[in-house]
């Protein structure tokens, strides 16, 4: 069996190198693998044709095929099969067999599908020693496989064998293509000694292998002929000739056809409205300092981000509420300190400008917790009528303004809220009960058409 192996592998490595050698503009077909003999099934496909335990089968590199493609749909092949072959049906084992010849295959789908199957007839040279093996009524036949039935499969004529002998055959096989050139062969044949009477030298031959193929060859391109270069001249020396450069008299660069890019911003000096300071292209190469989406020869600040409807500058607010925010009152009492007369002075100067020309307007007054619900809702009254006198007295139409008292009902810090509650940057808001009093006692101006709106903006365009 050693020597055997190695007559196989000398076989294949021969075949596979003629292959590679024979890559034409037609396609070619490798395909090497394990074939196994069938002698006890040739009476009938379906009595004992799938029993593999009948097979006798020969191990990988014992059967190899060569291809190549006719036409669309046919192809011819050459095949060779060797091993040690037991024929259960002749009472022969392990006897050397040869089976080569040619065959015509033809294929229903194109080369370029996955799922490749083709019928084949072919003609063989087939060696096996049939010499000794002869059959008539004084020989009786004598199965070698005990389950092959003898009453079943009565003696047809005489049989004398001989070692080589011509067979044709016929059969079935199907390509799997799992990539362009590389898949797996299934086949199965029957084949017939014509030169004998009855069946005793026909078999089946089923075999396995894996199928290469091969593309066609690539034609080579001959170089074109020799031209002669015409004299370049570069006047301004940026290594792009004068005929390919717009700008031949500037130094610039390949990808700008030879025109420059001062700033290095990518946008050619020609197309950048900033060719001096670098910038992205959706400005026209120039600059945003502050990243507002304004370019800097547009933004009126161009340091400082602000919206597009006020020339990139930010919005100046005028908080009416705010200015009141740090109002006292006396002891117990609605009346207004000193100190907090300014403050009323410059709310009523706000609500004097022309952003406010005829809104009207609630001054609503709160207190902290301290005291009883009756109590705080009236001095919360009366500080916000305060508050509404004074601005009356600083130029405030009295028919403008609604004095209201929500005494300690809205509260806006809460007892849960003192060393909790923090602002945006996660300082601590009311560290005590005095600094959550002070919070909640308040005087706010509101708008009376419900938007509850106590800020103002306007536009102030920085130049």
């Amino acid at each position: 069996m050693k020597k055997f192996s190695l007559l196989c592998t000398a076989l294949a490595t021969m075949l596979v190198t003629t292959v590679f050698a024979q890559n034409t503009t037609n396609k070619w077909y490798i395909g090497v693998g394990a074939h196994a003999t069938d002698h006890t099934s040739v009476r009938g496909v379906f009595d004992g044709f799938f029993d593999t335990s009948d097979y006798s089968i020969v191990p990988p590199l014992s059967k190899i095929t060569v291809a190549r493609s006719l036409a669309k749909h046919f192809a011819i092949d050459l095949q060779a099969s060797i091993g040690e072959i037991d024929n259960k049906r002749l009472k022969i084992k392990d006897e050397f067999f040869i089976l080569a010849g040619l065959g015509l295959r033809w294929t229903p789908f194109s080369e370029n599908s996955w799922f490749d199957p083709y019928l084949r007839v072919g003609a063989n040279y087939h060696n096996y020693s049939y010499d000794n093996i002869k059959i008539d009524e004084d020989n009786p036949y004598q199965p070698y496989n005990k389950d092959y039935k003898e009453e079943k499969h009565q003696l047809r004529g005489k049989f004398s064998g001989k070692n080589d002998n011509f067979v044709a055959n016929g059969g079935v096989g199907i390509n799997f293509w799992f990539t362009k050139n590389f898949g797996l062969n299934i086949e199965s044949q029957y084949n017939w000694a014509p030169s004998y009477s009855n069946d005793y030298a026909d078999f089946f031959q089923h075999s396995a292998a894996l199928v290469f193929r091969f593309g066609a060859k690539k034609e080579e391109v001959l170089p074109p002929p020799p031209v002669e270069e015409p004299v370049v001249t570069d006047r301004d020396g940026d290594g792009i000739p004068d005929d390919e450069d717009k700008c031949p008299d500037t130094i610039g660069l390949p990808q700008f056809q030879g025109c420059p890019d001062t700033d290095g911003d990518g946008i050619p000096d020609a197309d950048d409205t900033c060719p001096n300071e670098a910038g992205p292209a959706e400005f026209q190469g120039c600059p945003d300092t502050d990243g507002d989406g304004i370019p800097d020869v547009n933004d009126g600040c161009p340091t400082v981000k602000g919206p597009k409807e006020n020339n990139g500058c930010p919005w100046e607010t005028k908080d009416v509420t705010h200015k009141l925010k740090n109002i006292i009152f006396e002891f117990n009492s609605s009346k207004l300190t000193a100190e907090s007369l300014p403050l009323v002075a410059e709310a009523a100067k706000m609500l004097k400008d022309e952003s406010f020309a005829g809104k009207k307007f609630y001054v609503d007054g709160h207190t902290d917790k301290v005291g009883s619900v009756a109590v705080n809702k009236r001095i919360s009254k009366q500080r916000a009528q305060s508050v509404v006198n004074e601005l009356i007295k600083e130029g405030i139409e009295k028919d403008r303004l609604i004095a209201r008292g929500f005494g300690k009902s809205e509260l806006l810090c809460k007892d849960s809220d003192i060393n909790k509650a923090k602002d945006e940057d996660g300082n601590i808001l009311y560290p005590n009960q005095n600094a959550c009093n002070k919070e909640n006692r308040r005087v706010v101006i509101l708008d009376q058409s419900g938007s509850k709106v106590s800020i103002t903006e306007e536009v102030l365009i920085k130049k």
